[in-house]
Formats: structure tokens, sequence, C-alpha cells
């Protein structure tokens, strides 16, 4: 208003990005709370439900107050380890509320079956709850920006476990107490839940009854069965780092020859800004923005000079996509705004269609036989922490050897359909004169080090001193007053170290002319160069860009040349010692657990045996959403050992002491019921994650498949596999 001649526009506005995707996650996470609270009411006896849903949003402000006092606040993640953990919440809940019930059902009266179910339970759902703690906790020995990236994810959904196990001891019996003192304390047999629940135990302890008579058997079938598909399914799954998700911004820079300064730069630029305006599609493109001097790279590092440009494509909110963005997220959000959601392509699409209709069209275009591009990338900013898919750095002492290898491996990269913005930083810089003292000039005691002394007080400004006048500080300058004459450098006169001779340069100083490299990048401090390179994902992975040329660089190795990995494969070898780390530790400690509950060791090997054979159920998850292995995924993988352990070991702890296969049978089908609810739950928890991820949340979707595919087959594994192994090692008989 204090402006009316100007118009002034937003062109980017990142808040609208920030409350879309806090839309999205709590949207995620209501609707799955509402699918948990169904499953119950459906399963059970409603006052049981009742008792597990008071119990969440307690978990949940816990949670948070714990959360806010060690320092975290509430963003992307950890709202999505907040929806990881939503399945999981209910867990404990569901197992001493069930046992509850359980006691009023054999005729205590309210207040003794809520002091009984729950001290009943307490050792066995505490150790449960410890166990997935420590899978998920050694996840922080994760170095690095990887580290700082996903800490906070292992963090909260222990916070989150903490809270429901506090919640399920000492406020949940308290509901359970009053709520099942409304009415009385039996309910009439033969209700639908009754009646679903009788006829699943009779089919389950049939089922276990005819496995158990052929134990050994039936056991090592399971076995094998399970290993040879884990191992085959194993030798077909791809690994990448990072899933690929949508994003609000397409990047575009680059460097032209460094000879060039800022305003040409500008200029060049303005054409492509140009091309990319007429281009792109109005409802997919919200606006282009440039910044000249300045390049920033996919590990968000930057960099400043005149050569350099960064553009950016600001795009449109993407339209709903599935039926869940379309029709439960407006509903379930809290401010919900689709005015922005015009774009109907995903950022990747359009970056496509970037590449093929303006990169290559600008990379081709040459002055004086040379590329005026050294160096143009496009890519969709993802999670950032490698700078390049494809990274590797060249040594050697001759530099025609490391500039041959890089133009071989650039030559090889090329070959390969779908790897783009190959480039290299050996970019040559600004001419450079060297001086290298002749025989005459070393008799008459010059050296380099002096003529470079002499010629710098010729040839730099140099400040010798300040002062004040009137109007403020005064520098003094002192500079040759030959400097900008047009006397040639080979006759600039100089002086002898002992004063006694003047010279020509030219007469002392042998004059070598050439160009040098842009920077200098040192490796342990080796001079190297590096050719890199990204990858466009749906059609292959870097590992398989890398496997394709490793018989190249094992050959420039045997001529020579020092050959340093880094990029993704670098950050993947890191990772699988990490994560492998982490694994043990885990195992570790659930062991240790474990032995302190059973106070034995067969038991608790017992439980550790059910880890590696659920793996299976999450490899299959990922091949039936069509995704590749990924950090995430694996992240899922190791906490997917915490929750397994769950259900095997109350399995474990009811029916242990069992002297016969009746006995087994019945006791097994008392856990049918928690062990069912439980999983179910926890994968309905996840279910939007799993099925109906976009964004940003696609991050963790492979985490997400991990834990909810893998859950469901570790049901399997609890039900089955655990009382036949026991069955088998304690030689439990038939009478």
């Amino acid at each position: 208003k204090r402006y009316p001649d100007l118009t002034f526009k937003a062109y980017t506005d990142t808040s609208v990005w920030v409350k879309n995707r806090l839309n999205l996650v709590t949207s995620n996470i209501l609707f799955g709370l509402l699918l948990v609270f169904a499953a119950l009411f459906l399963s059970v006896n409603a006052r049981i439900a009742l008792v597990v849903a008071l119990g969440i949003p307690t978990s949940f402000m816990i949670a948070l107050i714990t959360a806010d006092a060690i320092g975290y606040s509430l963003n992307m993640l950890t709202m999505l380890g907040a929806l990881i953990a939503l399945g999981m919440l209910v867990d404990e809940a569901i197992v001493v509320a069930e046992n509850i019930y359980r006691h009023l059902e054999e005729g205590d009266d309210p207040e003794t079956a809520a002091i009984r179910g729950s001290t009943e339970m307490f050792p066995a759902v505490l150790t449960a709850t410890l166990t997935t703690v420590f899978a998920f906790l050694p996840l922080l020995i994760m170095s690095g920006k990887m580290g700082m990236f996903m800490k906070v994810l292992p963090v909260m959904i222990s916070v989150l476990l903490l809270s429901s196990l506090f919640e399920a001891f000492y406020f949940l019996p308290l509901h359970a107490k009053e709520l099942f003192s409304l009415r009385l304390p039996t309910r009439p047999s033969g209700g639908r839940e009754d009646r679903f629940w009788e006829r699943a135990k009779r089919r389950y302890g049939r089922l276990l009854a005819v496995l158990l008579r052929h134990k050994k058997t039936s056991l090592a079938l399971m076995v094998v069965g399970i290993v040879a598909a884990t191992i085959g399914i194993m030798k077909v799954t791809k690994f990448q780092l990072f899933p690929e998700f949508d994003a609000q911004q397409i990047y575009l820079n680059g460097k032209v020859n460094i000879n060039y300064k800022l305003e040409e730069t500008e200029r060049f630029v303005t054409k492509i800004e140009k091309e990319l305006l007429k281009r792109l599609d109005k409802h997919a493109v919200d606006s282009v923005t440039s910044v000249i001097g300045f390049k920033m790279n996919p590990d968000m590092s930057f960099e400043t000079g005149e050569n350099l440009f960064q553009i950016f494509i600001n795009l449109h909110e993407k339209a709903p996509e599935n039926f869940f963005d379309r029709y439960i997220n407006p509903i379930f959000s809290l401010e919900y705004d689709d005015s922005d959601m015009v774009r109907k392509k995903r950022a990747q699409e359009i970056l496509q269609q970037v590449r093929k209709e303006v990169v290559e069209k600008f990379k081709n275009i040459e002055i004086e036989g040379r590329p005026l591009y050294e160096e143009f990338n496009a890519y969709v900013q993802q999670a950032g922490i490698v700078s390049h898919d494809i990274e590797i750095a060249f040594g050697a002492e001759d530099d025609a050897l490391i500039e041959k290898a890089l133009h071989r491996v650039e030559e090889k990269l090329r070959t390969i359909k779908g790897v783009v913005d190959i480039a290299d930083n050996a970019h040559e810089g600004e001419g450079e004169l060297k001086l290298r003292v002749n025989r005459y000039g070393q008799r008459l005691g010059f050296s380099e080090a002096y003529v470079t002394e002499a010629l710098r007080g010729a040839f730099l400004k140099a400040e010798y001193g300040k002062m004040f006048n009137r109007y403020g500080i005064v520098r003094m300058r002192l500079e040759d007053i030959r400097r900008n004459g047009k006397t040639d450098l080979k006759n600039f006169p100089i002086v002898s170290p002992d004063g006694t001779t003047t010279v020509r340069l030219g007469e002392i100083a042998d004059f070598i002319y050439r160009k040098g490299y842009v920077k200098i990048f040192k490796e342990d401090g080796k001079k190297v160069r590096s050719v890199y390179a990204n990858v466009e994902k749906r059609i292959l992975t870097p590992s398989e860009v890398m496997e394709k040329i490793r018989p190249l660089l094992e050959s420039l190795k045997k001529e020579g040349v020092d050959v340093i990995v880094k990029g993704e494969e670098k950050e993947n070898k890191q990772i699988r010692k990490e994560m492998s780390e982490a694994a043990l530790i885990a195992l570790f400690l659930i062991f240790i657990t474990l032995v302190w509950m059973f106070n034995s060791l067969g038991m608790p090997l017992i439980i550790l045996s059910t880890i590696p054979l659920s793996v299976v159920g999450a490899l299959v998850g990922a091949k039936v959403m069509g995704l590749n292995l990924t950090l995430p995924g694996v992240m899922g993988l190791i906490g997917l050992a915490g929750v397994v352990v769950n259900d095997g070991l109350i399995m474990l702890d009811f029916i242990r002491g069992s002297r016969n296969y009746d006995e087994t049978v019945k006791k097994a089908t008392l856990r049918l019921r928690p062990i069912i609810l439980t999983s179910v739950t926890t994968i309905l928890g996840l279910s939007s994650l799993i099925f109906f991820a976009s964004g940003q949340a696609l991050i963790l979707q492979p985490m997400a498949v991990s834990l909810g595919f893998g859950i469901a087959w570790a049901t399997v594994l609890n039900l089955l596999y655990v009382p036949l192994m026991y069955a088998v090692i304690y030689r439990v008989k038939d009478k």
C-alpha cells in the first residue's frame, strides 16, 4: 500500500510446502488411528477396545512432552517416526487389556482382574518393549550426514514405545477397572466376536496339532523353504541409498569458462531462462529463479565464482495422485488447501523434459571449438546425503595419465543407458606464467622466492598503514609506477640480492606459459581429479553402474592410476558396515534381555532364530510394492528384529513347561488373539504409509514396507514355528 506504483508478487512460498507436508503426515496418523480403533472394535469386546483406545492419546502426550524435554521439535521426520510407531503403540495395551479381560471372564472382580492381569503380563510386556527399543536405538551409531539425517527416527520411536509401556501399566489398569465395573464383568457367550475367535482358535489348534505330530519333518521343511526363498529373493534385490520422492523444485546449475565475467555469465543464463519459460507447462511450473555467481550441489554444499550459475524451477503443488490423497487427506488434514495443487506430472518427469529439450540443446553450444558450458547439471533435490550418484577420483604423478583415465571413464559412462549429467572437475583455469631461474640467474644469487617477492611489490597493491582524516579511515597503499606500463615483462628491471647488479628479468629466468586447473583437489595429500554423474533410478541403480564400469577401473589401477570411489557407492559401503554393527548390537541387547526374562539360554535362542527367518517377508514386500531395498528399508529390517521378538516371547512365555502336545496346543491358542491383534493393529497403523505414501513420505515408505510385511510373515512364524521349535528342542511328547 505504501508503493501504489509497484506490483508485488511472491514467486516462491515455502510455507505452503511445509503446511502441505504436515497435512499429509497428520492425516496419515489420524487415518491410521481410525483403522486401529476400527480393528479393535470389530475384533474384541467394545470395552477392551475403548480401554486400549484411551491409551493412544495418553502415550502421544507423554511422548511429546519427553521429546520436547530432550530437544526434539515437531518436524517431518519426528512425525513420520510417530507414524511408524503408531501401530506398535497399542501392542502393550492390547496384551495387558486382553489379559485383564481374560481374568474377568474367569470370574475375578474388576479390581482383582486389573491387578492380576497387568502384573501377570508385566515381565513379558516389559521385555517385549525393551527388545523393540534395543532394536532401534543402535541405529544411533550411524555417522556423518546419514546419522544426522536419520537418528531422529530411532529416538522418536523409542520415546513413543516407552511412553506406551508406562501408559499400559499405570493408566490402563485404572481405565480397565473403572470401565469394566460399569456392567457385569462377564459378557454373554455366543457374541459375534466370541464366535469368530472360537472358530479361529479351533482351526489354529487343529493345524498346530497336525504339525506337532510330525514336528521334526514340519520344522525342517519350514526352515529349508524359508532359507531357500530368502537367498533366492536376495539375489534379485537391488539396493539404492534412498527412494526417489517428488519435490517442489528442479535445480539446474553449471559453469562456463572461468575467464567469463559475471555479466557475461548472466547473459548466457538469460537465454536458458527464456527457453525454459517457452517450453515448460504453465500448470506445472510456477516460476523460474536464477542466481549468478553461485552453484549449489546435491549434498547442499555450494561454490561461488563469476562463471557459476544456479537456476531454480519452482513447481506448483502436486495434484492428488491416489485414493488417500484424493479423499482421505482433505478430511483429516489440519489445514487443507488445494488451491495450488494443479501439477499433474511428478518432478522427475518434468526433469526428463528439461534434460531432453533444454540441457542437451545448450550443452552442444560451442565457442571457438570448445563447449560453452563446461558443466551443466539438472536434478531434483533429494535427501542431500551425497553430492552425486557416481563420483570417482583419479590420482597419478602424470597429469596426462589422469586426464586419459577421466576421458575413458566418461566415454564408458556415456554408453550406459540411464546415466546423465556426466562431468569432471578437470577444468582449465586462466592462463598462468611460471618463472624458473636459469643458471646465469643462480650464479648472480637469484632464486624463485626472491623473484616472486620482487614482483609482488611491483604488481600487487600493498597496504602499509591506516590514518584518520575528517572523513574517516584513510588506507595507505603503495604500488610500483611500472605496474601498468607498456614495458614487456621480460624487460622488467630487477636488482640482484646483493644489490650490486641490475638485470632484465628475461636474462635470469625462463618463461613458461601454460593453463593450470581452476582448482586443485587433494585426497590424502595427493592431487586428484574426479568424474561424476547422476543416475535415473527408474532405469538402474548406482550400484549397477559401478558393476558395469568395475573392469575398466581395475585396468586403470594396473596402469598406475589411483582410483578412489566416492558418491553413493562409498556411502553404501559405510552403511553396510554401520548397519552390520547396529544389527549385532541389537541382537546382543535383545539376547541379554531375553536371558534375563527366561533365565535360560535355549528359549532366547528359539526367539532369536525367528529374526533371520522373518527377513523374507520384508523382501517379498519390497518386490510386491515395486521398491528397491534402501537405507530406510534396511533400518526397518533391523527394527523388525525387535517387533518380531515381541509376539514370540509372549507365545513362548505361555507354552513353556508344556508336557505334551495337547497342553502345548491349549496354551498356544490362548495367545492367538493377542498375537493376531498386535500384528493387525501394527500393520494397519503402517498401511497408509505402505500403500498411499506420496511426496517426502516416500523416504520412509521402504521402512514401513519392511516392518509391515515382515510383521505379517513373523505372525505366521510365531504361531507355528515357535511352538514347533520349542517342542523339538525340549522334546515335548504326544502324551
